[in-house]
């Protein structure tokens, strides 16, 4: 092992201290930011009389928000392991605004064709009903919670931080640290 003289040891060790509490300062920072955000998107939506979005029921579970547009069937709820099929539209979520939460700018993917097509998501048409598997890490992790907290049939918003899809990684469209929302339409489950 080499040696170092002490006056390099302190400069060392102060350099290491001084990045790792840049970084973790940096990482509650954004943790902050991002709950702000979804916090007040979330009063927005619950308060909206605008008609943009009608909410008649919300659960938070884990740091993931469930806001219904539409129940479904509650005596088909899905649980983990469960074979779904559902209609999606997914965006980043940068705004507090109720009336614009999903404008084309902000979708990234979507299975829905006119919405692909609106969008200019190249390669998105033509997918069909989106099937898979719930609550066994098929999906990003949020998404994967939503789903389960869902219903037969629902019509739902899920959004959730970064820390459930992302991360501090860049993925396609998607920026870094940016809190995801999905409109989700259940068209089937099958029990499993």
């Amino acid at each position: 092992m080499k040696k170092y003289p002490v006056k390099i040891k302190k400069i060392l060790i102060f350099t290491f201290t001084t990045l790792i509490f840049a970084a973790c300062s940096n990482e509650e920072t954004v943790v902050n930011t991002e709950d702000r955000l979804i916090s007040t998107f979330y009063n927005n939506a619950i308060s909206d009389t605008t008609g943009h979005i009608n909410v008649v029921d919300s659960i938070i579970v884990d740091g993931v928000v469930k806001l219904s547009l539409a129940l479904g069937n509650s005596n088909n709820k899905i649980e983990a392991g469960d074979s779904v099929n559902f209609y999606y539209i997914g965006a980043i979520l940068n705004s507090t605004n109720v009336s614009n939460y999903m404008n084309t700018a902000n979708i990234f993917t979507t299975n829905i064709d006119s919405v692909a097509v609106k969008c200019g998501l190249a390669g998105m048409t033509g997918k069909d009903v989106e099937k898979g598997i719930a609550g066994r890490n098929h999906y990003i992790k949020g998404l994967d919670m939503g789903l389960t907290m869902m219903n037969e049939y629902e019509n739902a918003l899920i959004f959730f931080p970064s820390q459930l899809a992302y991360g501090g990684n860049q993925v396609g469209a998607v920026p870094a640290n940016s809190p995801l929302i999905f409109q989700i339409i259940i068209t089937g489950i099958k029990k499993n």
